[in-house]
């Protein structure tokens, strides 16, 4: 039976935002074996803040570095 290992990544994101060096994140990650397993990102109601954090989490087999 394959054994994961889990990283997450939080990242703050607003309607404008350059994502250039969030791409360059995710793509070093994926080059380190990391597969996307999940994201969520904060949706309060009572937050009048207009960025966003968002939560993802990643996975890959344990020992495959």
């Amino acid at each position: 039976m394959t054994t994961f290992e889990y990283r997450t990544l939080v990242s703050h994101w607003s309607h404008d935002a350059d994502t250039t060096r969030l791409s360059q994140t995710l793509n070093a990650l994926g080059a380190e074996g990391w597969e996307l397993a999940g994201m969520t990102r904060d949706e309060s109601p009572d937050d009048e803040a207009e960025n966003e954090a968002i939560l993802m989490i990643f996975k890959r087999p344990k020992g495959a570095r």
